[in-house]
């Protein structure tokens, strides 16, 4: 795995832990696909740049950071649900 990849799926992970910790997770397992989804498009949309919002490398970046430590826990839950094994 190269080196840039590896401190992205770092990033993610530290965000994923962030996101976990935050008052409030403990309901994460109500959520269903559909919630994760939306959750995760909503990150993923506040990057988007419009035409008369620019964002910058920053904002682009933490969005879709968070939106990928989103669906790492949709993940997360989806093999809970079904009995896989899961780090959390």
């Amino acid at each position: 795995m190269t080196t840039a990849r590896q401190i992205i799926l770092d990033e993610i992970s530290t965000e994923r832990d962030r996101q976990y910790n935050l008052p409030g997770s403990e309901y994460d397992q109500k959520h269903s696909l559909n919630d994760w989804i939306a959750i995760a498009s909503q990150y993923l949309t506040r990057g988007v740049e419009r035409k008369h919002i620019k964002s910058d490398y920053h904002e682009q970046r933490q969005s879709l950071l968070k939106s990928a430590a989103v669906i790492l826990a949709a993940l997360e839950h989806l093999d809970r649900k079904n009995q896989l094994p899961t780090g959390k």
